[in-house]
């Protein structure tokens, strides 16, 4: 076969600017950047160029050899031109060669090549050197951050917290609670699982079927927080605490979580209300709420609430206070023989305590309401300071001497109602409008109590299911306001 009997174009190279254009070609094709398309049907190749070619092919054995490599039929009509670039370009090639980046100490600094066996390579084993490897980078993929996704019920959650159901406390704080908390949320989940819960139990009164829903978000915001505070350190700067270390906690990146937190135990704290079950955790986050405050506090760092310590809230709500009427005498004689009659089940000291603050309670009813509602304040205070054990003792369910006391302090808050209620007036202007329903509240809680008692204690408890058997009738019998 002859070379001009090809109809395949073949492309080749130009290596450098000065090489000449052999003659003898039709190069009627064309030139296009640094490649040539010669179009071999173009015209016949002469006898003249052949013998050259012969010639070229004779003396120069890489020629030869190019010739070979371009094309599998050598023959005497291959252009020499053609062959010696071939050559040229074969001779300029580089064997491929992997380099070991990951070749032991010794290998790199002699440059050579590391087999890369380990525990020690060849080279090393030979020499009798000490073979030592670099320390491979570990490569960790780090999860991107998934934003959580909240459905359009979730959004019917948070307009109805923001609109109906934000907590009242602490006192004169709801723009707090309508603005920076929802900010707070968007970088805080537990935030926002807290709120959408508290939201979801707030509308249980109107559609049940929300519970798995209210009870989702309070195990989520519940675990989150959990994490969270876990994580906290439990030292506070060595720089001082309190006030005199304002401005590094202003800029400290605890502020915001701090409050978060705060917030979150606060949200939790009002969901436990209205759960019939939820007292013991009402209790467990209220002291969530002061753990996060003495961290807050010994790290400096600033508190988004205000007006939530005693004294700050008692200015607030004194004014308010002074004009509620005395609480009617019988329903006061009828606590406080409930009260006296568990002096003798009360051994442990813890309830013994627990006993003699709330004789001290409803005696102070007969006086002034604002001074039972001190005493009420002292009672939190009480359970929020005690030892990690004793609390635990006061919570137990199976303690009934305690769950006998908590009874009869919900039923004293009962009739305390025109006492307590005050607590939503401060700043009404700043609380968002409420739905007209009733809410139980506490009630919940004396209902499922008084249900859990053993019959041996039922007779010590008759005062609290008298409660319960009048609220049942109307819950505006102890003076509450409705809506």
């Amino acid at each position: 076969m002859e070379l001009s009997e090809l109809s395949t174009p073949a492309t080749l190279d130009f290596l450098d600017a000065g090489d000449q254009m052999p003659t003898g070609l039709d190069y009627g094709s064309f030139v296009n950047d640094d490649k040539v398309v010669i179009d071999y049907t173009a015209e016949e190749v002469s006898s003249n160029s052949t013998s050259t070619w012969e010639d070229a092919a004779a003396t120069e054995p890489a020629v030869a050899q190019a010739l070979t490599t371009v094309s599998p039929i050598y023959n005497s009509n291959i252009n020499p031109w053609t062959a010696r670039q071939a050559a040229k370009k074969q001779r300029l090639e580089r064997k491929g060669h992997t380099k070991s980046r990951r070749g032991c100490y010794n290998c790199k600094k002699r440059r050579i090549k590391c087999q890369e066996t380990y525990p020690s390579c060849e080279h090393c084993n030979k020499t009798g050197l000490n073979c030592k490897y670099p320390a491979v980078p570990q490569v960790v993929h780090q999860p991107q951050h998934q934003i959580p996704l909240f459905s359009l019920q979730d959004m019917r959650f948070f307009q109805h917290f923001l609109m109906n159901c934000v907590p009242h406390h602490p006192l004169g704080n709801e723009a707090i609670w309508t603005h920076e908390m929802p900010c707070l949320a968007q970088n805080h989940e537990y935030l926002m699982h807290a709120m959408l819960g508290l939201a979801a139990s707030d509308l249980l009164c109107k559609d049940a079927s929300l519970l798995p829903s209210a009870m989702a978000h309070r195990v989520k915001a519940i675990k989150a927080i959990k994490k969270t505070l876990n994580e906290v350190p439990k030292h506070s700067n060595s720089s001082g605490s309190g006030t005199n270390n304002n401005n590094h906690g202003n800029n400290s990146t605890f502020f915001e979580e701090g409050n978060a937190l705060m917030a979150t135990c606060f949200a939790l704290t009002f969901q436990s209300v209205l759960l019939d079950d939820g007292m013991a955790e009402f209790m467990t986050f209220c002291r969530g709420v002061v753990l996060v405050a003495i961290q807050m506090y010994c790290k400096g760092a600033r508190f988004l609430f205000t007006n939530w310590v005693g004294k700050d809230e008692m200015a607030l709500l004194q004014p308010l206070m002074e004009t509620v009427p005395p609480i009617r005498p019988d329903w006061v004689d009828a606590a406080l023989a409930g009260v006296r009659g568990l002096e003798p089940l009360c051994v442990h000291p813890v309830e013994t305590e627990y006993h003699k603050l709330l004789v001290d309670m409803v005696e102070a009813l007969y006086t002034s309401p604002f001074r039972g509602y001190q005493i009420i304040c002292k009672h939190y205070g009480w359970w929020l300071q005690i030892p990690h054990e004793r609390f635990q003792y006061l919570i137990d369910p199976t303690n009934h001497v305690c769950n006998l006391l908590a009874t009869h302090w919900i039923a004293i808050k009962q009739i305390m109602a025109p006492v307590t209620e005050k607590e939503h007036l401060v700043n009404p202007q700043e609380r968002p409008p409420r739905d007209k329903h009733a809410d139980l509240g506490t009630i919940r809680w004396l209902k499922y109590l008084n249900h859990q008692l053993p019959l041996e204690y039922r007779g010590y408890n008759r005062w609290p299911v008298w409660v319960e058997e009048q609220l049942d009738r109307d819950l505006a019998c102890f003076g509450r306001t409705l809506g």
